[in-house]
């Protein structure tokens, strides 16, 4: 049974393909080896092999009891024979001792008698003393047939002379119906007969034994022994009778009694086969029935389980909404519809915008809250028919049937308008999530899935590009083409750009406004283009962002800006340097426990580097992020808040962050001298940077004017092409200072 209860376990199924499809193949695959066992196993019966057992068992007893009968009967006979010998054999004694003594007629009489009595006895023979052949009685042979006594023979008789044993001469369990037994015939005398004063308390007188002869008997049971032989044969044809008719019995009976079993033989089948649904014949044998409940246990759980794992593989366990791998197997089924009933259908690619600030902000499970109910949202603005499904993380993905580009476009404004009413409330705090939504059509010409998909997703970042919250449907023009061919490109190149080590690093100074001195050095990252000019990372980074490059190519910051700072620090004792990291770096767990391994390779001292990660990234703090930052400062590390200014309630930030920097954007520093409001902006800036104890940098200086306009701003570090240009290797360079810098300097001192 634990075979078949496996069996069920493996092979058991449900009933709703549609919904499952591939369970087909993935039964297939699970059951081939089961497949091929049952193929190697033989075509044994338990009944049957039951039966068997019983049948062989009653043929072994029955030939152990027949041969028992027979051999035990053989040695019963035997023992008859030789008792019925011996008391023969005293007899003829008795009456043949006369005649070794006198020729006494009367004697030879009662000796013939006594033979002719006895069918039995054969022959009787008389021998001398030096065992010549004297005379026989009952033969057909007369005297001259019988040899003398050999010597051993004779030597043999001699020494049972006084005992009342014979001498048996031939005999066998082979054929015990027939007997020769040679005995003496002696006479006993007393020397003095003192008959008449014999008294029994005195001594006796020796006895005086003296030998006479000896006589042979031939004994033949032939005839009594196969008179005995056919009741013994009578006997065992009555017991094989009896076996066969207890064999015939048994069958019957152990038939009758594995029948419960044998029966579920046709319902395990069914269910090897998936059919949970079968029934089971009740049992009336407790064990049988103990079994039965058991299979229909199984049965329920296997269906019960069966339903579960249908609901997980085809549904999101979030949102209950269809899958991936399900959306797709419906998009290549709507496919063939188009194909066949030549109609349009409508594939749409939803992204939510700003939905990683929200995740971020307020922790995983209010971004798990907000999807929820997003999917409810996007289940109620679609029509019956609709297929909407969750791609993963914050994309969705919506099938459309038999509608033309005037519906879709209908149908997606609808989902916009929608979305643009709801608003989600998470820790007291009011968010309004729009999403971006790309539109490709299904028609004779366009029935790729791997396209379709890809067309969605470019139009759904076209909606993005343009400014979100809106939709754009996917044309097919050469400009899209030349974009994914270029897409393409990139991601080939940023990959053998990253495999072969083929980014290089440059060294942007950081100076002391009021002193001119150089604090630290940034360092960027160039890609050699093929005409020998680098590429600035404003080109580049976006793609490596898109195609899921980013992280690893921070690392690779993280490895080579180590190794540089190795080779360049034996010249530049205060060599101090600025790395930037990415979002993507924080979301790789070990990124403290690489950052200590490289520096403790390369001999890096933790307090001479400068981490700068973005003010979205800093302003958000995802748990794992703000235990990241923690680690990297606990580690030695210094911190910057890259790009501040650009996005988010800043100023309410700002004195919540423990960074040792601020990098005002270059937005506000590019038209400074020309720009008021720019110039505020950075002194309040400066002026709450300065009490919460941070140094504050401005980038993108391009000229003395503006360095100046900084001083008096109270900014205390610079970073532009006036201060330095990007080199190859970091070098000290000192930037000039204006007059009143310099008098402002003297009066600190």
């Amino acid at each position: 049974m634990k075979s078949v209860l496996a069996n069920i376990i493996n092979w058991g199924r449900s009933k709703d393909w549609r919904r499952a499809k591939d369970w087909g193949r993935i039964t297939s695959r699970i059951q081939a080896p089961f497949a091929r066992r049952r193929a190697k196993k033989g075509g044994r019966v338990l009944v049957h092999e039951i039966l068997s057992i019983q049948v062989f068992s009653a043929a072994l007893a029955g030939v152990l009891a027949i041969a028992s009968l027979y051999w035990g009967g053989q040695w019963v006979l035997q023992d008859n024979y030789s008792r019925w010998a011996l008391q023969w054999t005293q007899e003829l004694n008795e009456l043949g001792a006369p005649l070794f003594l006198s020729d006494d007629g009367e004697a030879l009489i009662r000796l013939e008698s006594f033979v002719n009595r006895y069918p039995e006895i054969d022959r009787v023979a008389y021998f001398g003393r030096d065992g010549a052949a004297l005379f026989t009685v009952g033969s057909d042979y007369g005297i001259d047939a019988v040899a003398d006594l050999s010597p051993e023979s004779l030597k043999e008789a001699v020494n049972v002379v006084g005992l009342k044993r014979p001498f048996l001469m031939s005999t066998g369990i082979l054929n015990p119906q027939r007997f020769e037994i040679l005995a003496p015939v002696w006479k006993e005398s007393i020397p003095e007969d003192g008959l008449f004063d014999f008294d029994p308390a005195l001594p006796q007188q020796a006895v005086k034994t003296e030998l006479l002869g000896f006589v042979s008997i031939n004994l033949d049971f032939v005839i009594f022994h196969d008179r005995l032989l056919v009741n013994i044969k009578g006997a065992i044809l009555i017991l094989l009778i009896l076996l066969v008719a207890f064999a015939l019995y048994g069958r019957h009976a152990l038939r009758n009694a594995l029948k419960a079993i044998s029966g579920l033989q046709a319902p395990i089948k069914e269910l090897a086969k998936g059919n949970l649904q079968v029934e089971f014949e009740p049992a009336e044998h407790r064990e049988i029935a103990e079994i039965v409940d058991a299979l229909e246990t199984t049965a329920s759980a296997l269906n019960a389980r069966d339903i579960q794992l249908l609901q997980l593989a085809n549904h999101d366990s979030l949102t209950g909404l269809f899958n991936r791998r399900r959306f797709l197997e419906e998009l290549r089924e709507e496919t063939m519809n188009v194909m066949h009933e030549r109609h349009q259908s409508a594939l749409f690619f939803v992204d939510l915008d700003q939905f990683k600030y929200i995740n971020d902000a307020c922790g995983h499970p209010a971004g798990d809250r907000l999807i929820r109910k997003v999917a409810d949202e996007l289940l109620r603005s679609v029509g019956k028919d609709d297929i909407v499904a969750r791609f993963g993380g914050d994309e969705f993905a919506i099938l459309v049937p038999r509608v033309d580009e005037a519906g879709a476009r209908l149908a997606a404004e609808t989902i916009l308008a929608n979305m643009r009413r709801m608003a989600h409330i998470e820790d007291e705090r009011v968010f309004h999530v729009h999403c971006s939504i790309g539109v490709t059509m299904l028609s004779n010409d366009n029935i790729i899935h791997d396209e379709l998909i890809n067309q969605a997703d470019i139009a759904c970042r076209e909606a993005k590009t343009a400014g979100r919250n809106r939709m754009h449907i996917f044309k097919q023009s050469v400009e899209a083409e030349q974009q994914a061919a270029a897409d393409i490109g990139w991601m080939n190149r940023l990959r053998k750009a990253v495999d072969n080590d083929e980014f290089e690093l440059r060294f942007q100074p950081i100076n002391r406004i009021d002193t001119g001195e150089t604090t630290h050095h940034e360092v960027l990252i160039r890609l050699p283009g093929d005409d020998g000019k680098m590429i600035l990372p404003d080109v580049f980074l976006p793609s490596a962002v898109r195609f899921g490059l980013m992280s690893e190519i921070d690392f690779w910051m993280i490895r080579n800006a180590a190794e540089a700072y190795e080779r360049e620090s034996a010249s530049n004792a205060n060599l101090k340097l600025a790395i930037n990291l990415s979002a993507n770096a924080f979301e790789n767990e070990d990124l403290t426990s690489y950052v200590a391994a490289i520096f403790e390779k390369h001999n890096v001292a933790p307090g001479n580097i400068v981490f700068e990660i973005t003010e979205s990234l800093a302003v958000r703090r995802p748990i794992h992020v703000e235990r990241q930052i923690a680690e990297l400062r606990e580690f030695g590390c210094e911190l910057a808040l890259d790009d501040f200014g650009t996005g988010y309630s800043s100023f309410s930030y700002l004195q919540k962050l423990h960074f040792d920097y601020i990098k005002i954007d270059g937005a506000f520093v590019k038209d400074l001298p020309k720009n008021p409001v720019d110039q505020k902006m950075i002194k309040l800036i400066a002026e709450i940077g300065r009490e919460a104890n941070m140094k504050i940098v401005a980038e993108y200086v391009q000229n003395a004017e503006t360095l100046a306009l900084l001083a008096d701003l109270g900014v205390d570090l610079a970073q532009g092409y006036f201060v330095g240009r990007p080199q190859k290797k970091p070098k000290l360079k000192s930037t000039p200072i204006s007059l009143k810098s310099r008098r402002r300097k003297k009066q600190a001192r």
